[in-house]
């Protein structure tokens, strides 16, 4: 059976930090190698995906694949690598990429933690986030919980278009999509995918709604 649509979950490749760091919305710089971590999506893409003449219930598709990311650099340059790659020895019927940054898919906001080793945040706000883990703001920053409220926003409009797209974020947003694409409620406890990983989902136009079908992670 062909999906309706499919996409690329992917979260940026390695960075180079120190060790222990907090860092959200601060910007990184990717580590060394990061080039190959995109190729191997690019694989992952073009080796789960079908070529479709139309969209869902016949509808003309887009003219481009969609690659949406992060604003940090860490993931835009990856999505623009991607894209970049995705273009050389593309085969006949392969629609061209594009990049489209979303600031719904940015990373966690952890206000005065951000570029702080986490040992040196006070151990009483460690503590208080731990009791409130969807409620409070991190350094006075982003709650967990209007995180969770703008990438289930984000993904409720790529449910309605229903189209083939990749996702470049951070681990933050993809804990509350991977959710979402198991129809079930998001929990904190819910482990992000390593960094440099990509799923390849499938949508099934099934009544009731499209149901995602999610192979391993590679």
């Amino acid at each position: 059976m062909t999906p309706a649509f499919s996409m690329l979950l992917a979260r940026h490749p390695a960075v180079q930090v120190a060790a222990g760091l907090c860092y959200g919305r601060l910007d990184v710089d990717l580590a060394t190698g990061w080039q190959d971590c995109v190729a191997g999506w690019k694989r992952i893409w073009c080796d789960g995906t079908v070529a479709r003449s139309s969209g869902t219930m016949g509808a003309p598709l887009p003219s481009e694949i969609r690659v949406f990311h992060a604003p940090a650099s860490r993931c835009a340059l990856s999505a623009q690598l991607l894209v970049d790659v995705s273009g050389q020895g593309a085969q006949a019927g392969q629609r061209p990429m594009a990049c489209e940054s979303d600031s719904r898919l940015a990373e966690l906001d952890f206000g005065t933690w951000e570029n702080r080793l986490w040992s040196d945040v006070p151990r009483d706000a460690l503590d208080e986030w731990a009791d409130n883990p969807m409620g409070y703001a991190p350094g006075g920053g982003e709650t967990v919980q209007a995180l969770s409220h703008r990438v289930t926003g984000f993904w409720q409009e790529r449910m309605a278009a229903a189209q083939d797209c990749c996702i470049v974020t951070h681990g933050g947003p993809l804990r509350v999509m991977l959710a979402l694409a198991e129809r079930r409620p998001f929990e904190v406890s819910d482990p992000a995918p390593a960094q440099g990983a990509a799923i390849l989902l499938h949508f099934f136009n099934n009544p009731g709604g499209f149901v995602a079908q999610k192979p391993p992670i590679r």
